[in-house]
């Protein structure tokens, strides 16, 4: 019964977030959606950051699962790349279904309204991110070792640019409401990495 109740704590958590935002989704909201008192959530997680990473937590595993899925074949990596931002662009798809509308980046909307003073909830995302760009640098790399990216490109400035256009055109989804401007981007891979 315990992890059956913080399982659904966190899944409620982690859906009302991802709707909404962090900011503006209370405990108690959480709780009635739930079907839960807050001394059961404070028995999981004793404060809203707790909760907050624990929610990070989840889009990390379920973000990382995305990457390795698409960046962990044997494709040509240029071809990976590409495959993830269409398989991005499913993934919001998918969430839209429930939700109703496009929702954004889970880490990237997450890491947009947290202010910028220190907290544990901001480094656990920035680190996410930063892990997100080091697969995409390790894909640039592979990309110029077969020749299909210039050896002149910055392997770090490229994830970066790839990281940047993928959360930018999370944000116009889910502005626009509409998962497929994120498969359009994906067009974008090959010319983000030409040489500066």
């Amino acid at each position: 019964m315990g992890a059956e109740t913080k399982e659904r704590v966190l899944q409620v958590a982690r859906d009302l977030i991802h709707a909404s935002s962090y900011t503006e989704v209370s405990l108690q909201d959480i709780c009635d959606a739930a079907g839960v008192r807050k001394g059961s959530l404070f028995h999981f997680f004793p404060s809203k950051e707790a909760l907050g990473l624990a929610v990070a937590g989840r889009n990390r595993e379920l973000l990382a699962a995305l990457l390795d899925e698409t960046l962990g074949t044997e494709a040509p990596p240029l071809e990976r790349l590409t495959t993830f931002f269409h398989a991005f662009a499913r993934m919001l798809a998918t969430m839209r279904q429930p939700m109703g509308s496009t929702p954004g980046c889970p880490l990237g909307g997450l890491a947009a309204e947290l202010g910028p003073g220190p907290s544990d909830l901001r480094a656990a995302v920035t680190r996410d991110l930063e892990a997100w760009a080091g697969r995409f640098e390790g894909a640039v790399r592979e990309a110029q070792a077969r020749g299909e990216v210039d050896a002149a490109t910055d392997p770090r400035a490229g994830a970066l640019a790839l990281l940047a256009h993928l959360q930018g055109a999370a944000l116009l989804a889910h502005a626009l409401d509409d998962p497929d401007v994120v498969h359009q981007a994906a067009g974008a891979v090959p010319h983000l990495l030409a040489p500066r």
